[in-house]
């Protein structure tokens, strides 16, 4: 099988959101390879991620409006192309590739250099409780400003920190 490529302009013209994730040993099984459920757990990062680099708080949301349940989830489909290793440093690329009235697409690459890893697309929906069940989960449509928020095409990179390296730049 030949070697899956990542492709940088796949997300052209999106509100595009990077972080870089360094593997550790707990990330990894006994294979020594990323142990795949923690693809999913940066996934969800990952659309935190988005939202807040586009200005939306999904946490500060849900606080003030009670009623509001977020983006959950409703599918998800990934392709597991590559292994990445302990020591590895992984880019984790994520945007929005299809709007619907109230369902959209999340795209997620996950990659070392130009060497793609996983490739995933998530289904959301933007959602809230019925007011007078809040145990209900509905659908609605997603808010324009949300919508223009996460179409300006740029891309905004997060810079991971290494809390013990610093301290040792600091007292060394």
């Amino acid at each position: 099988m030949s070697e899956a490529i990542f492709d940088p302009q796949e997300s052209a013209g999106a509100f595009t959101a990077r972080q870089n994730i360094r593997v550790e040993w707990g990330h990894c099984d006994p294979a020594r390879i990323i142990y795949n459920p923690n693809y999913f757990r940066w996934m969800e990062t990952g659309v935190h991620l988005l939202f807040g680099a586009a200005g939306i708080n999904l946490e500060q949301l849900t606080r003030e409006d009670h009623d509001f349940r977020a983006v959950p989830l409703v599918n998800t489909e990934a392709a597991f192309l590559a292994p990445a290793r302990i020591g590895d440093f992984v880019t984790h690329t994520v945007w929005i590739s299809r709007w619907g009235p109230k369902a959209f697409d999340i795209e997620h690459r996950f990659s070392i250099k130009d060497r793609l890893l996983v490739k995933a697309t998530q289904v959301r929906v933007w959602a809230r409780a019925l007011p007078d069940d809040p145990d209900s989960l509905r659908s609605i449509p997603v808010p324009q400003n949300v919508r223009a928020a996460l179409s300006d095409a740029r891309t905004v990179t997060l810079r991971m920190t290494f809390e013990d390296h610093d301290k040792e730049e600091n007292h060394g």
